[in-house]
């Protein structure tokens, strides 16, 4: 079988882990007892509601388990490659997901990350809910924005916004208040919007040439199809960026788990910055590409955030830098490097012919 590029992991896990991003978020729905978030919006206990919608760590855990073994596919690609590069039986074994460093990236790789969803999608519905109680909304009507309404057919809760990150929260909470507004210039907003369902548009333009507001049965329908879009738009960005971290994340405890067997020294390896190299990449990225670095060295973006591979935060590079990036890490030897120290000028020319 032909050995997988990055790359193409990405390509076969994403659907994967997308998928269990939106079972999660399912799961929570499920599990809602609609009258306890309707009771504590009444009394105005925000805290009380948050803690009825469910948004707990524990339903990610499959997203969790899918990060870690993310994890563990990168460190057995680096191993793989450096097989490949390296002359028969130099390295051997596969990764070690019991050292040290394995452990730590697991940690910061897979059970932190779901943590750090669970927290923003937990902060998305706070934000909502605490805009949605300024209004003059009954709390039915908020509960019901927040946690979905329930679709018949199915017996299962569609809309809301569960799951939503702040931002994603208020674009579908402004799009809402504009087609409650019936004033055409906030509709006319409204059309713009591209997480919108265009099905409905015509439903918008037709109540804006007749001077009226949206009727309430299509804003709803246009709010749960929005809603779904912008899950779906997270889910991906999640699936895109957290997998790619948690590959290069374990590909780089691969490589510190040869260099510390004594397998190889940190000064035979380089690494290449290797940009996806289409209209999607980052000006910023496509300026590294091709850029190389003697391993344990960070790429600095033109930017200035600093980065030891593609998705890496632990330098302090922020969001901008890792979200939605698809760049790869290359592995480069230089295997004279290594041998500088325990060679003779003489045998080290003898080596430099044959390479």
């Amino acid at each position: 079988m032909a050995r997988k590029t990055l790359a193409q992991m990405v390509g076969d896990l994403e659907p994967v882990i997308r998928s269990a991003f939106l079972s999660a978020i399912a799961a929570i729905r499920s599990d809602i007892t609609l009258a306890r978030v309707e009771s504590a919006i009444a009394r105005g206990d925000i805290a009380a509601a948050l803690d009825a919608l469910n948004i707990e760590a524990s339903y990610f855990r499959p997203l969790d388990d899918l990060l870690r073994d993310a994890v563990f596919d990168g460190g057995d690609h680096a191993i793989s490659e450096l097989k490949r590069l390296l002359p028969r039986n130099s390295v051997t074994g596969r990764f070690d997901a019991s050292n040290p460093e394995a452990a730590d990236v697991l940690l910061r790789h897979s059970s932190s990350r779901v943590v750090e969803i669970s927290e923003t999608t937990r902060e998305g519905l706070r934000s909502a809910l605490s805009r949605a109680m300024e209004t003059d909304a009954s709390p039915r009507r908020v509960a019901l924005d927040l946690a979905g309404r329930m679709n018949r057919a199915t017996g299962r809760r569609e809309g809301g916004m569960i799951g939503l990150n702040s931002q994603r929260a208020e674009w579908l909470q402004n799009a809402k208040a504009e087609l409650r507004s019936g004033d055409p210039a906030q509709m006319s907003n409204y059309l713009r919007r591209g997480s919108r369902n265009k099905r409905f548009d015509g439903a918008v333009r037709k109540a804006l040439d007749a001077g009226r507001p949206v009727p309430v049965e299509i804003i709803e329908r246009a709010a749960v199809a929005m809603s779904n879009n912008l899950l779906r738009d997270r889910g991906e960005v999640i699936a895109r960026t957290e997998l790619l971290g948690s590959l290069h994340a374990g590909q780089d405890a691969g490589l510190q788990q040869a260099i510390a067997k004594g397998q190889m020294s940190a000064d035979q390896i380089n690494v290449e910055w290797d940009a996806s190299g289409d209209r999607f990449t980052r000006p910023s990225h496509s300026e590294m590409d091709r850029q190389r670095r003697g391993y344990g060295q960070p790429f600095v973006s033109p930017t200035g955030a600093m980065m030891r591979y593609p998705g890496d935060t632990g330098l302090g590079a922020p969001a901008s830098e890792v979200i939605n990036c698809r760049c790869h890490l290359r592995i480069r030897l230089n295997l004279v490097n290594g041998l500088k120290s325990r060679l003779t000028p003489e045998e080290l020319a003898t080596v430099r012919t044959a390479l």
